[in-house]
């Protein structure tokens, strides 16, 4: 004799639906803990610091700590306590984590100036910092002592040389400007370096420490 057990349409329905969402939860857990994991990631690759006129710069870094996008926010002018974005400098360094390149934006995201870092042949140094005019060239024609032929050769705007004492701790470098403009401290601080601060991850050149943007100071 046999048994045949019926199921109730209902009861067949709800367990279906028991089952599907089971499934569905086992699918979606890794997703969120992935999407978690990313945000957390995120996080880590995030710096925020204040600068001591009371804007702040905002400092991004590549999974790969290859490109570094820094963002300097200030307060608008006329504005409720809100911000703008006032400057971008886009680094970009080589497999040994030494700043090769550098792509300064204004706030519109206008590329303004191309910097190009140079570091001493035997230790390693950053030794030159030279800042070229991204919306024109400037320079002049020379010739060429090899082919005798009339080249242009292009001049930078700004040129950093970086120098170092007898302990090996970097001085305040030589600027030399070749247009009228700011003096370096104005455009970059009083480091007067673009690169310096560049890297909130490194202690030793960050020159200050994170916060939170959105902090008041105490009473």
């Amino acid at each position: 004799m046999k048994t045949i057990f019926k199921i109730h349409p209902l009861r067949s329905i709800n367990t279906m639906s028991l089952i599907i969402v089971g499934i569905t939860a086992s699918l979606s857990m890794p997703q969120a803990v992935q999407a978690q994991a990313k945000a957390d990631n995120e996080a880590q690759n995030v710096r925020i610091m204040r600068n001591e006129d009371g804007s702040f710069t905002e400092f991004r870094k590549s999974a790969d700590d290859r490109v570094i996008e820094r963002r300097t926010y200030g307060d608008r002018n006329g504005g409720n306590g809100d911000r703008v974005l006032r400057m971008t400098i886009i680094y970009r360094k080589d497999k040994h984590g030494k700043l090769r390149s550098g792509k300064i934006h204004d706030g519109t995201g206008k590329v303004l100036y191309r910097v190009v870092y140079g570091y001493h042949k035997t230790n390693g140094k950053l030794v030159a910092e030279d800042m070229f005019d991204a919306r024109m060239k400037r320079g002049e024609t020379i010739t060429d002592p090899k082919t005798n032929q009339a080249v242009f050769k292009e001049k930078p705007v700004r040129c950093l040389r970086h120098r170092y004492d007898a302990q090996g701790r970097q001085l305040k470098p030589i600027v030399v400007c070749a247009p009228a403009g700011l003096m370096a401290e104005k455009l970059f601080g009083k480091y007067g370096s673009s690169h310096y601060g560049s890297d909130p991850w490194n202690k030793e050149n960050s020159g200050g420490t994170t916060v939170n943007p959105n902090s008041k100071p105490l009473k």
